[in-house]
């Protein structure tokens, strides 16, 4: 039987959203992209973030998740994931408040903002994001649509693979 809706089970809007906005059709655990921009620790977090978002009872759009949650699912130790939320909150994106006794992380990614941060991140690194036949808006595409763009990037001499390549043509 074949699904009507062509987008990978279980991803969340935003995530959907961010994987398009990087030019990617199926999730991976943290894109490649993701983390040459903002490093590995901080993709690692904003990926999980992205996962639980809309998840949790809160209506305040805040996740809490504790230090050894982190430790656990992402195997981050507690100084990289304090150099992650530093850089997260130094570009704007990511909200961190600490609540109760003891005091627990309650983290808030803002989408817009991280979106922003990509364009930034990747126009001050060079790096192509995305061409403009991608759409990261909500409407859902045909599976039509889908292989033309697939077979557009295959074809397209300046994308080697699934690898980004900068401005200039160099990996």
């Amino acid at each position: 039987m074949q699904r009507n809706n062509p987008e990978p089970l279980g991803l969340r809007p935003q995530q959907r959203r961010l994987y398009r906005l990087l030019g990617q059709e199926s999730p991976k655990p943290v894109h490649p992209k993701l983390a040459l921009l903002f490093g590995f620790p901080l993709a690692l977090i904003i990926n999980q973030l992205l996962f639980w978002e809309g998840k949790g009872i809160r209506k305040d759009g805040y996740i809490f998740k504790t230090e050894d949650d982190f430790i656990k699912e992402l195997g981050l130790s507690s100084a990289r994931q304090r150099n992650a939320i530093k850089k997260g909150k130094e570009l704007g994106f990511l909200e961190v408040k600490r609540k109760g006794v003891p005091a627990k992380r309650h983290y808030k990614l803002h989408f817009q903002l991280l979106v922003d941060a990509i364009y930034v991140a990747a126009d001050e690194k060079g790096m192509v994001l995305l061409k403009s036949r991608f759409d990261i808006s909500e409407k859902n595409r045909s599976i039509t649509e889908r292989t033309q763009e697939s077979t557009a990037i295959k074809r397209n001499p300046n994308s080697i693979g699934n690898i980004m390549v900068d401005k200039y043509g160099k990996k």
